[in-house]
């Protein structure tokens, strides 16, 4: 004789599901168990829509529908595969910076979000380790798939800045000249003449600052 469960199975060969109006969920089950996510929330199996109807969950997905109160749906599938995410530029090399962190499934829009390319989905477990919704993570970057520890590099100084700092050296320099009655060598007037031209501007080809002479005085 054919158990209740085992008919029940028969009919939702998955355990969980979701249903939905097209857009976002409006219900999870757990159709062997007869609860939602609401372990309390006794439903009647019977008065469950089709399973082709329904969106099969897996069990972590079941379990962090807790407490979420908007889960997108598109194209008959969640339009997030898991509740939680590190966002990061997923074509640069790393490790890399994680730019922003995301509880997806209590957002109230999910428009302007960063391309499912540049989210790495964390486990409740992982999401609660790192703070949580409202915890400070602290300077943290992806590497090899994993969250780790990580502070940017000092961002680059631009050429032509660091010629403008270069050209109050020199002026130091041009002051001890004058003080001691001194001149600068060749070499220091043709280095003056190439950071001017940085820092102006007028040279647009080079990448570094040319090595600083020595001698500087005559």
């Amino acid at each position: 004789m054919t158990t209740a469960l085992e008919a029940i199975k028969a009919a939702y060969p998955d355990r969980y599901y979701a249903a939905t109006d097209g857009t976002t969920v409006t219900g999870v089950y757990d159709a062997w168990s007869g609860t939602t996510e609401d372990p309390q929330a006794r439903i009647n199996v019977l008065d469950l829509p089709a399973a082709s109807s329904l969106i099969v969950l897996t069990a972590d997905q079941f379990s962090d529908t807790v407490g979420a109160s908007n889960i997108p749906v598109s194209n008959g599938a969640l339009t997030y595969g898991g509740r939680y995410v590190a966002c990061y530029d997923h074509t640069a090399a790393q490790p890399t910076a994680i730019l922003s962190w995301f509880d997806l499934w209590t957002l109230g829009s999910h428009a302007n979000l960063p391309a499912l390319a540049d989210m790495h989905f964390l486990s409740a477990a992982e999401w609660q380790a790192l703070g949580g919704d409202y915890g400070y993570k602290g300077n943290k970057g992806l590497q090899d798939g994993k969250i780790v520890d990580y502070t940017p590099p000092p961002a680059p100084i631009p050429l032509t800045l660091q010629a403008e700092t270069e050209q109050t050296w020199i002026q130091q320099q041009a002051s001890l000249a004058a003080a001691m009655g001194e001149t600068f060598t060749d070499a220091m007037k043709a280095y003056v003449k190439a950071v001017t031209a940085i820092a102006s501007g007028a040279d647009t080809t080079s990448t570094a600052l040319p090595a600083r002479p020595d001698p500087v005085l005559a």
